[in-house]
């Protein structure tokens, strides 16, 4: 029996720094059949040039600049694979990646979405943090990502079937397009399975879109999930909801109180409860968060 098609979909955006090493890590990727697009998202870098110097090992697509989640879309729309894999063109896949996923849905062919851990390295591949253990997603993967957020983006394989549940990347999100696009497919019922043996590269740097976002990031988040629950029943889960609501209420109060303290340089106790102030005065719906955290601050 042949292997499946496998589609890679790579968007960059000024990559030249970095994305000729993600493109190899796909391209040397054995016992796969593979189709690798990568969406050029209107660079203005030398990234068209080192993609062309790629020719026809890999399919290139060039678009204004209008984002990650369009380049990914663009990418999925020109693609023929059953099996889908998504990669940042900083991250990178490493040795025989591609291979564990199909080989755990040729094992469990039911399962719609293969999931594995992940580790985060700089761009000179020293480590920085670890996710080896598998987040409990298969048994009831909407509810847990409530409490665990989702995997990175490249931690993650489907089958294109998923599509036609929820859709692509929702394109109007200025951030977190993939912790919505996760969240819808949980939600779908799909069933999710854990892949042990398999773990993803993802690397940081100091231009990183997480590091450059600061509390829009949270806000977005929080604004994705607040969307998703008004449209998922919890009342199986209702517990889990209000507890992966509050974790994300909180974490958008203290990213956004931060940045008040940077925007106008607040300092010392009064300062960060003075930015949490101006949180709240900013986003209302955080104040729950403000009076929980000035009770836990009180209290201890």
């Amino acid at each position: 029996m042949s292997s499946p098609l496998v589609t890679v979909v790579i968007p960059v955006y000024n990559g030249a720094a970095f994305v000729a090493d993600a493109i190899e890590s796909v391209l040397v990727q054995k016992g796969v059949q593979l189709e690798l697009v990568v969406v050029d998202d209107g660079s203005t870098d030398e990234t068209p040039r080192i993609l062309a110097d790629f020719g026809d090992r890999i399919s290139v697509r060039h678009q204004t600049h209008h984002g990650a989640p369009a380049a990914r879309n663009d990418g999925i729309r020109s693609s023929r694979g059953e099996f889908l894999a998504f990669l940042d063109a900083d991250d990178l896949h490493p040795d025989g990646y591609l291979q564990r996923f199909i080989d755990s849905a040729a094992r469990v062919p039911g399962a719609e979405i293969f999931h594995c851990g992940w580790r985060g390295v700089d761009l000179e591949g020293h480590p920085l943090y670890a996710n080896d253990a598998l987040l409990s997603l298969d048994a009831d993967p909407f509810h847990q990502m409530l409490l665990t957020g989702s995997p990175p983006i490249n931690a993650l394989f489907l089958r294109r079937s998923v599509l036609s549940l929820v859709g692509m990347f929702d394109e109007s999100l200025p951030h977190q397009q993939d912790w919505d696009f996760w969240l819808r497919v949980a939600a779908s019922g799909a069933q999710f399975q854990s892949v042990p043996d398999n773990v993803a590269i993802v690397r940081r740097r100091s231009s990183s879109i997480s590091r450059d976002a600061g509390s829009a990031l949270a806000l977005t988040g929080l604004a994705v999930l607040e969307r998703r629950l008004a449209r998922h029943s919890t009342s199986c889960s209702a517990c889990t909801a209000a507890r992966g609501l509050a974790l994300w209420k909180h974490a958008a109060l203290r990213s956004s109180a931060w940045a008040m303290t940077r925007r106008f340089g607040l300092t010392g106790r009064l300062g960060w409860w003075i930015g949490v102030a101006l949180a709240v005065a900013r986003t209302p719906r955080l104040l729950s968060a403000a009076l929980d955290e000035f009770h836990t601050r009180q209290v201890t």
